[in-house]
């Protein structure tokens, strides 16, 4: 394996050893993955250097592109977070591909397939794991059998195709678990496949209006209260119900009569960036996320807008959207 490193206007080349038991740069810590290699050199600043002694930084990773922009594929997913996920979240038959941790340029099935059963009685949810071989001539297989050109082939192929396990096992592939997350070079991409419509289905839905729906019904994990937008001089200024900004970093509106109760109101939060480097938060940029506008409120957005300077508004909403006023013109 190779590793570029640009500085300045060259680029350094340094060899990845892979045993096949560990990796590692031809000598110094051992890695039984790839991914834990480049994270401690990431972090481990001055151990890299050249045979002048400069030291190396590794700062930006240049990710490559993803082999598919089908939204069941999760890139740099471990195995036990992928196991989480399916167990915690999918139902029998749920699946994700993932890139192979152990050996890079592979590709990983995890399936959730029938619970076992325990010696207390009790049933645990069983995630199969099968290995997608990337061959040199650019087809995909699991190791035998038919070869395919894409990975979505491949798929499509096993899901009206169930595979068998060694024990017998019918590994039935229903529906995808979809990925959430994603490169900001992939975008594009995600967004025309979030807006295809579904297919056997009796109202076909865009993936956008999936995600919404999935966010509705995941269980309330509220931290923080969310006291002023219930107050009853404020409910009318909510598009819904639901959707609330936290007491705590809620945008209150200055320059208002405080005899009117609510006047400082609007549903808006502040967002902060979190520095990586430990730097002070005070100087880091801060984002304000808000509601689409009502009728009611469109004076409040304005004078949000000015309070707090924004030099920047991005709408991520359409004004019509599923025939429903989404944003007040």
């Amino acid at each position: 394996f190779l590793s570029f490193l640009r500085r300045n206007d060259e680029v350094t080349h340094i060899k990845i050893q892979n045993t096949g038991d560990y990796y590692d740069l031809y000598g110094g810590e051992k890695f039984a993955t790839l991914a834990e290699l480049v994270q401690y050199y990431t972090e481990q600043h001055g151990l890299l250097r050249e045979k002048n002694s400069n030291v190396i930084e590794l700062k930006y990773p240049l990710n490559c592109q993803d082999p598919t922009s089908e939204r069941w594929y999760h890139g740099h997913l471990t195995g036990k977070e992928a196991e989480k996920l399916l167990t915690e979240k999918g139902k029998p038959g749920s699946f994700l591909v993932r890139e192979s941790q152990s050996k890079p340029g592979d590709f990983v099935l995890s399936v959730l397939t029938n619970e076992d059963k325990m010696e207390t009685g009790d049933r645990k949810p069983h995630v199969t794991h099968v290995m997608i071989h990337y061959q040199p001539d650019g087809k995909y297989d699991v190791g035998g059998g038919e070869r395919f050109d894409t990975l979505t082939d491949l798929v499509e192929h096993y899901k009206k195709n169930p595979m068998v396990e060694k024990s017998g096992a019918v590994v039935h592939l229903k529906q995808p678990f979809n990925a959430t997350r994603i490169n900001a070079a992939n975008i594009e991409n995600r967004v025309k496949e979030l807006n295809k419509m579904a297919d056997h289905s009796e109202k076909a839905k865009q993936g956008f209006w999936e995600e919404f729906e999935m966010l509705q019904q995941q269980e309330c994990k509220l931290l923080y209260p969310r006291k002023e937008g219930q107050r009853p001089e404020n409910k009318a200024k909510n598009r819904y119900k639901n959707i609330l900004p936290f007491d705590t970093t809620r945008v209150a509106l200055r320059d208002v009569d405080e005899s009117v109760p609510g006047s400082d109101y609007i549903n808006a939060n502040y967002i902060k960036s979190i520095p990586e480097d430990g730097r002070n938060s005070e100087h880091c940029k801060i984002y304000i996320a808000t509601q689409g506008c009502l009728q009611t409120t469109v004076n409040d957005f304005w004078a949000m807008v000015h309070q707090e300077n924004s030099h920047v508004i991005v709408m991520t909403t359409k004004e019509v959207e599923r025939g429903r006023v989404s944003a007040y013109r």
